[in-house]
């Protein structure tokens, strides 16, 4: 994303800016989280899009620190939710400070986003972030409803991850359309761009719960699993396993504690049944939607950029 390096050069100044407050457990909590980074795809999406389509203001960056900051309280929640003890390679903030803190500071980032939102005053662009926002919340909790189920199907699995993840990114595309002040089609072409490389984001990021390092992806892998979450390559393998086979994966997800054998145990029959392949291979499906969706949109660096970014996505490793 060279492209727009000096524009995410000033987001990155802008994020640690608007988490500003006076207080100082606040203030450094907030750097400790946003300064270890991030692939910053989502707020790369806002100034991408909206310079695609012609916008050359300030207000991307507003727009691309209130996605950012929705993201970066998505993630201490989860944390706290899932007890992790590890985000982007470091000791997570529940860890650090304990799961309260952790939860007023995702509140916090939520309540700053709100009111960068309010002081741009922007009615459209408004409604675009509380829908996605509210989006998000059905999915994670649809997703906590159905953690430990077995019985999910695909179309169920698809529910869940269009409003947890898919949403967040479509919202981000969007919003560049509508800073650039374009109509109906553009809008309706780069939202779906960003919904279907969100949907491909989250199932390279389920297939890489078990095939990454814990030093790559930033995280402890396995964490799905351990946490009894039912991703897309564990439904392929429940779908194509003999019965002994769904026994075994049943008997490990009614431990209390599913330990490395266990997890070595369930990667090896995903990888046999091809549940990874499968992934992936869907994750490439929605890719190549999302490039499709682009079609009519002028060429341009901006374009080849979003174009690139949307590859890269079922190329990463971490």
């Amino acid at each position: 994303m060279e492209i727009i390096s000096k524009e995410m050069e000033k987001f990155e100044r802008t994020l640690i800016e608007s988490t500003e407050s006076g207080v100082p457990f606040i203030e450094n909590a907030a750097r400790y989280v946003l300064e270890a980074g991030g692939k910053r795809i989502r707020p790369a999406l806002v100034i991408l899009s909206s310079r695609l389509l012609g916008y050359r203001g300030k207000r991307s960056l507003w727009y691309a620190t209130v996605i950012e900051l929705i993201h970066t309280a998505t993630l201490l929640h989860d944390d706290v939710l899932d007890n992790a003890k590890v985000r982007r390679g470091r000791p997570s903030v529940n860890s650090l400070f304990g799961n309260e803190p952790s939860v007023l500071l995702g509140d916090f980032f939520y309540s700053k986003a709100v009111e960068i939102m309010g002081r741009d005053g922007d009615s459209e662009l408004i409604r675009i972030v509380s829908r996605a926002t509210t989006e998000i919340a059905k999915g994670e909790i649809l997703e906590i409803i159905r953690t430990g189920d077995l019985g999910l199907k695909e179309e169920e699995y698809f529910e869940i991850i269009g409003k947890k993840t898919a949403a967040l990114f479509s919202a981000a595309c969007e919003i560049g359309a509508v800073l650039a002040k374009k109509g109906k089609k553009e809008r309706s072409k780069l939202k779906e761009f960003g919904e279907k490389i969100g949907f491909a984001f989250q199932l390279t990021d389920d297939a890489l719960d078990y095939l990454s390092t814990d030093l790559k992806l930033g995280k402890k892998v396995g964490t799905d699993l351990k946490e009894k979450k039912v991703t897309l390559p564990l439904i392929h393998t429940l779908k194509k396993a003999s019965k002994k086979e769904r026994e075994i994966i049943g008997e490990i997800f009614k431990k209390d504690r599913i330990g490395s054998r266990d997890f070595l145990k369930v990667k090896d029959l995903i990888e046999r049944k091809g549940g990874f392949e499968y992934t992936y291979k869907v994750a490439k499906r929605f890719v190549e939607e999302g490039v499709k969706s682009m079609e009519g949109i002028p060429k341009s660096p901006y374009r080849e950029s979003l174009l690139r970014l949307a590859l890269s996505i079922i190329e990463r490793k971490n």
